[in-house]
């Protein structure tokens, strides 16, 4: 309650949100990078490389063969969404705007300029469950209604570069001033003890780890604050004659 709605609410924020939000893009490479981490700077490089070639071969493939007019994933988000869009009543109202009830809400589409009462076509600038029932309702291409960044240009011109090896070191061509420099490691100290492996999981984040008590055999507590009767034991004679 303390924080401003900009920083937590989509339709508050200043900027542009989409439904996927990722703090580091480090973070994201932290389980790609967990055992490559562990080689010398040149052998991680060359992991890293391969890994990128790879992504980028892989997926470019993926988007050449698609026949949809968008990537996979909004192909498959407009399918979802249009099962829910063929419960509502549409009443249209111009050649662009419609009027779209939901349970008792009406909520007015407008086709030309993009937009609902909801504001998910907004936010998402994708068609919502309201835009679709209108879109159906004249027969119109639903990707015509989709930002450029969810076409399928857009997803071929993501990936449409190589990533080339570097190669042998022989065949390096390595200008004179950068071989005359003197390149020294950084003045770091190493702590004592284990180096961490694993992240700090902020306060913030929830944790994934699922306690069990040792006394009732319950799961979201343990031992010291159970307020349930101990488990039988399986061989116990109380659980043979139940």
């Amino acid at each position: 309650m303390e924080e401003p709605p900009e920083r937590w609410a989509r339709s508050c924020s200043p900027q542009r949100r989409y439904d996927m939000l990722t703090t580091n893009i480090v973070e994201s490479m932290n389980s790609v990078l967990l055992e490559a981490r562990e080689l010398p700077i040149l052998r991680m490089m060359d992991f890293i490389q391969v890994k990128l070639q790879h992504w980028f071969y892989e997926r470019r493939n993926k988007a050449e063969g698609t026949f949809y007019d968008v990537s996979c994933w909004v192909e498959e988000e407009l399918k979802n969404r249009i099962d829910l869009a063929f419960t509502l009543n549409v009443f249209p109202v111009d050649s662009w705007r419609s009027r779209v009830e939901e349970e008792g809400i009406t909520f007015l589409v407008d086709l030309n300029k993009r937009t609902c009462d909801c504001f998910q076509f907004q936010l998402d600038e994708l068609p919502c469950i309201h835009a679709i029932a209108a879109i159906e309702k004249r027969n119109i291409k639903k990707s015509d209604f989709c930002s450029h960044w969810y076409l399928k240009e857009s997803w071929l011109k993501t990936y449409e570069r190589q990533i080339h090896p570097v190669g042998h070191t022989d065949s390096w061509i390595v200008p004179e001033s950068v071989k005359s420099q003197i390149v020294k490691p950084p003045d770091f100290k190493v702590p004592p003890g284990r180096r961490q492996k694993k992240r700090h999981i902020p306060a913030t984040e929830p944790s994934k780890i699922t306690f069990k008590c040792g006394r009732c055999r319950r799961i979201g507590h343990n031992r010291t604050t159970c307020i349930y009767s101990p488990a039988l034991h399986p061989f116990s004679r109380k659980h043979r004659e139940e």
